[in-house]
């Protein structure tokens, strides 16, 4: 789907519930949890949407569940601009669906991120990106967890985080191709940049296959920020604060590429830049 501004459609909750119609041309969608007072929210998107789809969080305990009929295709694009980190998504994906995700999360705050994708349908495919800085005393934890249920589906992760000062960042994920799923693809990687001595990374990627003839893969990394690279630019004459935020720029800011709106792109990277400095 072409990334473009467009005018955006915000989901009406009725009783927890809020829906997506078909639709031939990509079209764009805002959840702000924010403004809705539920805990538990049901999206169901229709088949054959072609969506764009803008979701923030929200400032307390919520649970969102999202059903993609057969063949939506599309992007699902998440901002966690809210302190209160905990959120739970659901999703469950059918037969042919399409989806691009991205989670981002770079403002000041502590809580837990469990995500659980349900590949129920053949041929269904996920390509999901996270990012997540962590300084000060943050606590920060993200569990994406693929389940794929039918033949021939994919999912395929990146985990990428920085975490400083005295904060805590944890990555974890399972990947799980369960017994008839054959043919199905689950990959995952999280890398993790510790920058101060106080602060804690840790990564944990899960395989769990109960099928022959699969493709499974996992890497994890955590270590510190390169000495020679903070030598480098220092001796510029830019600080030791300068550089690092320049390193983490260079290290989250890909994650920007996968969101649509231009203010969104602009946010992102003025709260990498605002967070990289605390």
């Amino acid at each position: 789907m072409k990334q473009r501004n467009m005018e955006r459609i915000k989901l009406q909750n009725n009783h927890g519930v809020c829906h997506i119609p078909t639709t031939h041309t990509p079209t764009g969608y805002l959840l702000d949890l924010a403004n809705l007072t539920d805990t538990k929210i049901d999206l169901i998107v229709a088949p054959g949407a072609l969506i764009d789809l803008l979701i923030f969080n929200g400032n307390q305990d919520q649970t969102l569940a999202i059903e993609c009929a057969d063949d939506v295709q599309g992007k699902v694009q998440i901002v966690m601009n809210q302190p209160n980190k905990n959120f739970t998504l659901n999703m469950a994906l059918q037969t042919n669906v399409q989806l691009e995700a991205a989670l981002a999360d770079f403002t000041r705050g502590k809580g837990k991120v469990i995500v659980s994708v349900e590949l129920l349908g053949k041929d269904s495919h996920l390509e999901w990106h996270t990012a997540a800085l962590a300084s000060g005393k943050d606590r920060k934890f993200y569990a994406v967890n693929f389940t794929h249920k039918q033949l021939n589906t994919y999912a395929n992760m990146t985990n990428y985080g920085v975490t400083e000062g005295e904060s805590s960042l944890q990555f974890t994920g399972t990947g799980h191709i369960i017994n008839g799923a054959k043919y199905s693809k689950t990959h995952q990687a999280a890398k993790i940049m510790v920058f101060d001595p106080r602060c804690f990374g840790r990564a944990d990627p899960v395989l769990k296959i109960d099928e022959n003839e699969v493709e499974a893969s996992h890497a994890a990394t955590v270590g510190k920020v390169n000495d020679e690279h903070l030598f480098y630019l220092c001796s510029r004459g830019l600080t030791k604060q300068e550089a690092k935020r320049i390193i983490t720029l260079g290290y989250l800011n890909p994650i920007i590429q996968y969101f649509t709106d231009e203010n969104i792109k602009n946010s992102l990277a003025q709260q990498i830049e605002l967070g990289s400095r605390l």
